[in-house]
C-alpha cells in the first residue's frame, strides 16, 4: 500500500544522503550490491562511472513524498579527505502541486503520500524510481538533475581524451526506458557542459540514464 493519508510521518536521515522535504523523509544507506548495468539499444551509449570516481554516498534513498509539500533529495560522492562534503551526483525534486497519481492511477489528494525508492547502479549513471504507475503534474513535474564530472571522460573508448569526447559530451541527455520489452527514449533535457550536469522533467517513475 503505497498511499497514506496523514500528515504524521517518521523523520530518518542518516549522514550521508542530504534530503530536504518538510514531511521528514525517511533515507537508507545501502552499499551497492550486485550491478545491474543494462545498455541501451545499439547505437545509444550509456555514461559510466571513472575508474576513479569516488563511490557515493547512498546507492539506495527511500522517502515519504506529501501532496502539498515540496521534496528535495540529494546524493553525493562521499567526500575527499579533509572535506565536509562530497562532489553532487543527484538531485531529484517534486514540487508541492508534483504528484499526480498513485500506483495504481488513482488521483492523490491533499494529505496523501507516496513512498518513493530510487536505486543508483553503481557503475553506470543509471537510477531505478519506484514504484511503477506513479505520475507528476504536466504543468509541475518533477525535476532530476545528474552530475557527471565524475564519468568516464573517454566517451568513445579509444583510449584518449580529446575533441571527439568533448562533442560527445554536448549529446548527453537523460534517457527513459519504462519496461525492459520498450526501446530507451530521450527525454527533452538540459545539458550544461561548462557544470557537468544534465536535467529533465519526469512526469512518470520507470528507468532513467544518462546517455548519448
Amino acid at each position: 500500500m503505497f498511499v497514506r493519508r496523514s500528515f504524521v510521518a517518521i523523520a530518518v536521515a542518516l549522514a550521508f544522503v542530504e534530503c530536504r522535504d518538510m514531511a521528514g523523509p525517511v533515507t537508507e544507506r545501502v552499499v551497492p550490491g550486485p550491478q545491474f548495468s543494462r545498455m541501451p539499444a545499439a547505437g545509444i551509449r550509456m555514461l559510466q562511472q571513472s575508474p576513479s570516481a569516488p563511490p557515493l554516498e547512498a546507492y539506495r534513498v527511500s522517502f515519504w513524498a506529501f501532496v502539498g509539500k515540496a521534496s528535495t533529495i540529494r546524493v553525493r560522492y562521499q567526500a575527499a579527505a579533509g572535506a565536509s562534503l562530497g562532489g553532487s551526483f543527484l538531485r531529484f525534486e517534486i514540487p508541492k502541486q508534483g504528484l499526480e497519481t498513485d500506483a495504481g492511477g488513482t488521483r492523490l489528494k491533499r494529505g496523501d503520500s507516496v513512498h518513493i525508492t530510487l536505486t543508483i547502479d553503481p557503475v553506470s549513471f543509471e537510477v531505478h524510481f519506484k514504484p511503477s504507475g506513479v505520475t507528476f503534474s504536466r504543468t509541475w513535474p518533477a525535476a532530476l538533475t545528474i552530475w557527471y564530472g565524475n564519468a568516464n571522460p573517454d566517451l568513445d573508448g579509444d583510449g584518449a581524451v580529446d575533441g571527439v569526447d568533448r562533442k560527445l559530451a554536448q549529446q548527453l541527455a537523460v534517457w527513459t526506458q519504462t519496461r525492459k520489452t520498450q526501446p530507451w527514449l530521450k527525454l527533452a533535457s538540459r545539458n550544461n557542459t561548462s557544470r557537468s550536469m544534465v536535467a529533465a522533467p519526469l512526469y512518470h517513475f520507470s528507468e532513467y540514464a544518462v546517455c548519448w
